[in-house]
């Protein structure tokens, strides 16, 4: 695990990211919103000037694996977005397994009472489940 500090999760999708932070002492994760992709420089701009604005050590981010575990189209994608990010910090990036992350926020909204949701809602709460992933242990 990286150095002690804040973490930002980014639940990753073609037209929106999801955004999630946690505190330093990682107890404590917050949904961020969504921000709408237009292409990966534009998403990775926005998500550098996040990332400087929270003061997060690291970017943690969904990995988008087929059912069986293994790598599809969707990872490249992923991958790319991450290429383009890293040209503008040095912040380690991590990726985790995100698979049925949104199938478990939108379990989440509904608990909380916040359904039917709207799409970048869910994008956001599954960055918490990624983060919370992360935070426990699982990759």
């Amino acid at each position: 695990m990286p150095d002690p500090g804040k973490l930002l999760a980014i639940d990753y999708g073609r037209a929106r990211l999801g955004l999630a932070v946690c505190d330093a002492l990682r107890i404590s994760i917050k949904a961020l919103g969504h921000i709408n992709r237009e292409t990966d420089k534009q998403a990775a701009g926005i998500v550098h000037k996040l990332a400087t604005d929270e003061q997060v050590v690291s970017v943690v981010i969904g990995l988008p694996l087929h059912a069986s575990g293994d790598v599809g189209e969707n990872v490249e994608w992923v991958r790319n977005f991450c290429t383009e990010l890293a040209q503008l910090n040095d912040l380690p990036i991590i990726e985790v397994d995100e698979r049925h992350s949104s199938q478990e926020a939108e379990a989440l909204l509904k608990e909380e009472g916040k359904w039917p949701a709207e799409p970048g809602a869910i994008d956001a709460k599954a960055a918490c489940v990624i983060l919370k992933r992360y935070i426990d242990g699982e990759t």
